[in-house]
Order: structure tokens, then C-alpha cells, then sequence
């Protein structure tokens, strides 16, 4: 399930909780493109810390997803992860040296507030490097 959090326009906030499903990933796709629509630059924050599995079908579609936006991926200047999962800080931290463009970060689920002020301090008019 998704929920997408309460956050400034440039920043596109979601809360995974149980099984991620097609269409809960379809809602976020979605509301990621209309905040890059109007933004050049956004921050994502993604709190997975109740997140149970996802289907098949999702990993499908997020690796599309994923490479349509290839040359495009400065433009989500700030990624942070909230998790209590080790094994998703590391994921994240390898991520984070292969996209150098991007400042990826995890969060532990008491710091979610601070994830999304960290995300928000993203300037969505600057000019991408």
C-alpha cells in the first residue's frame, strides 16, 4: 500500500506499508511525474520501513521506469530512504556511488521529519549539473 505524505511541491514523500502492489506503484509514478513536470530538481523521500514485499509485477515496471529516466537522474537531487533494514542502508549506499548526481541518504524510521526537511532543502529551480 502507498500513501503519499504530506510534503512541499518539490518534494515527492511516500509511505510503503504491507505488500506494494501495480497500482500503488502506478499512483506513485504518477504523482513523480507531475512534480517533475513542474520542477527541474526534486527531492524523494520513501519510508519503507512497513514495507512487507512487492509484487512481481513492480519490479517490472519500476526497471522500466528506471531506465526511461536514464540522462535524467540529476534531476531527483535528493533521495532518502527511512528504514530499519541494514540490508536497505547498504543497498542504498552502494546507489549512491553509482549515481553521483544524486544525494542518496537513509533515515531510521524516528527520523522521517528530518528526512523530508533534509529533502525539502532542495533548490527545484536550479540548474542541473
Amino acid at each position: 500500500m502507498i500513501e503519499i505524505l504530506a510534503s512541499p511541491p518539490h518534494v515527492a514523500a511516500y509511505r510503503f506499508t504491507d505488500q506494494l502492489t501495480s497500482t500503488d506503484y502506478d499512483t506513485c509514478i504518477a504523482d513523480l511525474e507531475s512534480r517533475l513536470a513542474r520542477f527541474p530538481r526534486i527531492g524523494v523521500i520513501s519510508d519503507i520501513s512497513d514495507l512487507h514485499g512487492l509484487a512481481l509485477e513492480v519490479v517490472g515496471k519500476d526497471l522500466r521506469y528506471a531506465l526511461s529516466k536514464r540522462g535524467e537522474y540529476e534531476r531527483f537531487a535528493r533521495a532518502g530512504v527511512v528504514t530499519d533494514k541494514r540490508w536497505l542502508v547498504a543497498v542504498t549506499e552502494l546507489a549512491d556511488r553509482i549515481m553521483p548526481r544524486t544525494d542518496l541518504r537513509t533515515f531510521a524510521q524516528e527520523e522521517r521529519m528530518r528526512a523530508l526537511a533534509w529533502a525539502a532543502e532542495v533548490d527545484p529551480h536550479s540548474a542541473t549539473s
